[in-house]
């Protein structure tokens, strides 16, 4: 009898593991109609597999939901965490934040469609503890209210950019996206341009 963990063997002869396939059909699934709404049958019928061999990897849906939410959010809080200790660059900090996002851009825009998937995780508090240090990363400590706005235009428009926009390849989504969040933060300047120096003479 063939242990469930096992590899299976699939027909083009190359063999592939047996929760890996359920993550991936379970997130595209999670993507497509919801945590909500997609059951445990639902994956395991996408998969051909019996219930009992599903439940054999997760034994619920929440267990499933978790296993799946938990490596972005440990990568979020390690990213944080380096950012702060290292005195990161807006640059840095930008760049970083695309990169963790686009990573985990199926499991982000699974949440955004539906977040109820929070719920399985520990997940107190998180997302608004996350989104204030990622802001405190580009507008420091003690931030006027414009910096304030757009460290938060900046890192939600860039967050949205790396999960919604498929169709656009990788290396020009990054750089175009990474250059409009750096044009968005960067304060306007005081001195007033000769267009309207010349307009007021």
């Amino acid at each position: 009898m063939r242990v469930p963990d096992e590899p299976q063997q699939r027909r083009d002869g190359r063999s592939t593991d047996t929760r890996e396939r359920i993550h991936d059909v379970a997130l595209a699934l999670f993507v497509q109609k919801g945590f909500s709404h997609t059951t445990l049958q639902d994956i395991a019928d996408q998969l051909g597999l019996t219930r009992a061999a599903l439940y054999y990897h997760h034994p619920s849906k929440e267990q499933l939901i978790a296993s799946l939410i938990q490596p972005a959010k440990d990568d979020v809080d390690a990213f944080l965490e380096t950012a702060g200790c290292n005195d990161a660059s807006p640059r840095e900090v930008i760049e970083g934040f695309f990169d963790l996002n686009y990573r985990h851009r199926l499991i982000f825009l699974a949440l955004v469609r539906d977040p109820s998937g929070l719920g399985a995780i520990d997940s107190s508090g998180w997302v608004t503890t996350l989104a204030s240090q990622a802001q405190e990363l580009l507008a420091g400590d003690d931030p006027s209210p414009d910096q304030r706005i757009r460290a938060v235009v900046a890192l939600n428009g860039l967050s949205r950019c790396a999960t919604v926009l498929p169709d656009i390849p990788h290396d020009e989504l990054r750089r175009r996206s990474i250059d409009l969040a750096l044009e968005i933060i960067r304060e306007p300047s005081s001195e007033p341009s000769d267009e309207s120096s010349d307009s007021r003479s």
